[in-house]
């Protein structure tokens, strides 16, 4: 179990079958919220190139996530053409509400509420959920 500061933030674009009715809990937040670095889920390449210039590097691969978009503070997967996943280890890649890589757990709590806890292969995380439209919902792992 890791409790130091949080070394990461990670948004993911998940379909599910729950409504934003079945969501409105404790680690829920509002869609606006869902941001890494100033780049939303939804945004697209152009969106995101003029947000933040050029990528350093752009990797192109066969699957659900590509393009994939590099850049110091952000790293931004797209699929059909929208941003679908967003990740930060920088502690510039922070959230709307200024959540960046390595703020202590207590900041989340403060600043989103109680998260979810999952435990999953490959550790523990702790997530913060947004209510979208069109059954869909994102999750922040951090």
């Amino acid at each position: 179990m890791w409790l130091g500061g949080m070394k990461a933030l990670s948004l993911v674009l998940l379909l599910s079958l729950a409504t934003p009715l079945t969501l409105a809990r404790e680690g829920t937040v509002l869609e606006s919220e869902i941001s890494l670095g100033g780049i939303a889920i939804g945004d697209s390449p152009s969106e995101v190139t003029n947000k933040l210039g050029l990528p350093l590097r752009k990797v192109e691969e066969l699957g659900y996530l590509s393009p994939h978009y590099y850049y110091p503070q952000v790293q931004v997967w797209f699929s059909e053409n929208v941003v679908a996943q967003l990740y930060s280890d920088n502690p510039a890649g922070c959230t709307p509400r200024q959540l960046c890589p390595g703020d202590p757990l207590d900041k989340m709590r403060s600043l989103y509420g109680l998260p979810v806890i999952a435990d999953r292969e490959t550790g523990r995380f702790f997530d913060i959920l947004a209510a979208l439209k069109v059954r869909r919902f994102l999750n922040l792992t951090i």
